[in-house]
């Protein structure tokens, strides 16, 4: 079966997989980038509350998929030494997103603390509080995870490129819940919409290579996951009191 789906021609298949991982990281990236634009042209005002660490977070963000789309670029070329350059800054960008997005994250908190939305005196924003705190740090935990897969399979490019698109796809709620919060839709349109990401992902897959990657599977799990808990675990009023009785001792 697998034989009469796949293109006899290695060189026609990689062009063909290079084209839709660009196209398809592209669209990925313009989801994010259009979320915020979106936001601060709906409202200006919100620039004003855009702190150091806000922007350097969104600095390190927007570097790492400007990355990600030169990086399959590169490879599509076949300029594996650049490609391997750039791989390296990678490292850097990842570690930034993480280290300020943790701090940003805790500016937050204690900022709808004061507001009175996060009152840890108020067990309702205990538990609003633990929701925030579950989701955003998951999502950079799954994010490191699948990045790190991403380089252990360097020298399996099929499985390198899926891993590091799937951590793109994991960093998309940043701006799609922009997107969701102006066109005041139900949040869980945001997961319905990353699913179906993935569900392109999966289909191309199948159709062009009539299999399913293993790389894919496992960050298609990780996604499920991250639903899962948020809309569990992060919901527990135990769950809620512990992480804030965790953050307000930092």
């Amino acid at each position: 079966m697998e034989s009469t789906i796949i293109s006899n021609n290695p060189v026609e298949s990689r062009y063909g997989d290079s084209k839709f991982f660009g196209l398809f990281a592209l669209f990925i990236t313009f989801i994010v980038f259009g979320g915020f634009a979106l936001n601060w042209l709906s409202n200006p005002s919100h620039l004003g509350r855009v702190t150091l660490w806000t922007g350097m977070h969104g600095g390190f963000s927007a570097a790492w998929y400007l990355l990600l789309l030169t990086q399959i670029k590169l490879a599509s070329k076949g300029n594996y030494s650049t490609h391997k350059i750039f791989g390296k800054l990678s490292v850097f960008l990842v570690l930034g997103i993480l280290l300020t997005g943790s701090i940003m994250a805790y500016e937050f908190y204690h900022r709808l603390a004061g507001f009175g939305v996060f009152n840890p005196e108020d067990a309702q924003a205990r538990l609003r509080a633990g929701s925030f705190l579950g989701g955003a740090f998951l999502q950079w935990l799954i994010f490191l995870v699948l990045y790190v897969l991403g380089i252990l399979n360097i020298k399996n490019p099929a499985h390198h490129k899926r891993f590091m698109i799937a951590a793109a796809i994991q960093m998309m709620p940043e701006g799609l819940n922009r997107v969701i919060h102006l066109l005041s839709i139900p949040g869980y349109s945001m997961f319905l919409f990353m699913f179906s990401v993935y569900l392109i992902l999966m289909f191309y897959d199948w159709k062009v290579h009539g299999r399913l990657y293993a790389s894919t599977a496992l960050s298609f799990v990780l996604f499920c996951l991250l639903v899962l808990t948020m809309h569990t675990i992060f919901k527990w009023q135990a769950w809620g009191d512990w992480s804030v009785k965790m953050i307000s001792s930092i």
